[in-house]
């Protein structure tokens, strides 16, 4: 009797644990993955071959093998189970990553809206689809007066065990002519996310909701902690507030961005309180927010030393992988 006891103690044990599934959420700005082609409608002059870059197909698949090196390394070299990304020129790039053959494992569908932004730079997302299937897409527009700036994509996939998890991937508009100066951009940006949020809520309050992207902001700047509400306590909560996974980084003086001898928070992973709080099927991992940082993705030495080490400096060719570190977070995928 003890013997049989046992034997289905341990059955128990392996459906329970068989019944969670570790997930790894991820965001990475791509550092203007551009393809080499023209596009007659798009500013793509910067990224040809008759460019200064000279951004020829050789440093084209260079990028993308790089690129591709860094996502197959994370999450234990299984690479992350959904991916946001920025500075992506279009489909074709994110597909050119997904097909590379350190990534076939991970059998990644990809997530595009050709956008409008100035630089022709857009976001995207890559899920692994034997874990998730897409159930909508769409881009929601950030409109500033005389300026062109990227959309916000909001991707919705749904999980094996009919969980439903909506993804934001951001991409802020920049600091160019000053923090101060263009924060009233950021405004705007996260003003319109806010507002996609609270759409959601109304609907449904216990939206499983992740927001990804360089938000050219850190977690302590109006735009993302007193616009979008997104707070450093995961108990401070109430009323839509939602929690932002890579406050306590900043606290501890970590960033994903290097910029003139500092590091910051940029990239950043912002969750709902449902996965935070776990009161639905998808909960996030306390304390997992991390940057993802291995030496060959540094700087060696010089000046720069510890720095991304990225694709250009200026005009100079460094044949890295980009100026920002990836962010990541983990969470647990309940049976429902």
């Amino acid at each position: 009797m003890f013997k049989l006891l046992f034997i289905l103690s341990a059955m128990l044990i392996g459906l329970s644990s068989f019944a969670q599934k570790k997930l790894c959420i991820a965001f990475y700005n791509q550092e203007n993955l551009f393809d080499t082609i023209d596009d007659p409608n798009k500013n793509d002059n910067e990224f040809l071959p008759s460019a200064k870059k000279v951004w020829n197909t050789e440093k084209y698949i260079n990028k993308i093998d790089h690129m591709a090196k860094v996502i197959s390394s994370m999450n234990e070299q299984q690479a992350p189970d959904i991916i946001g990304m920025c500075e992506v020129e279009n489909d074709v790039v994110l597909k050119d990553i997904a097909a590379d053959k350190q990534l076939k494992k991970a059998n990644y569908q990809t997530v595009h809206i050709e956008g409008p932004d100035e630089r022709s730079i857009d976001n995207g997302l890559l899920f692994k689809a034997s874990l998730f299937k897409l159930i909508q897409s769409k881009a929601i527009s950030v409109n500033l007066p005389n300026t062109k700036t990227r959309d916000i994509l909001l991707v919705r996939l749904e999980a094996k065990n009919k969980t439903q998890l909506v993804v934001l991937v951001n991409h802020f508009p920049s600091r160019i002519g000053g923090e101060e100066a263009s924060e009233p951009k950021r405004i705007v940006a996260a003003q319109v996310l806010r507002g996609i949020c609270d759409s959601l809520y109304n609907i449904n309050p216990q939206e499983n909701i992740v927001i990804m992207g360089d938000f050219n902001d850190e977690p302590t700047n109006r735009s993302m902690d007193s616009v979008l509400r997104a707070k450093a306590n995961e108990y401070d909560l109430n009323n839509g507030n939602l929690f932002n996974a890579m406050y306590e980084l900043k606290q501890n003086n970590e960033g994903s961005h290097y910029y003139k001898g500092h590091f910051s928070m940029l990239d950043q992973i912002v969750l709902s309180s449902s996965m935070t709080n776990c009161t639905g099927a998808i909960c996030y991992d306390k304390s997992s927010a991390n940057i993802y940082k291995q030496p060959w993705m540094v700087e060696a030495e010089g000046k720069y030393k510890g720095a991304p080490l990225r694709t250009f400096i200026g005009e100079k060719y460094t044949n890295g992988y980009s100026d920002h570190l990836p962010v990541y977070i983990m969470v647990t995928l309940k049976k429902k």
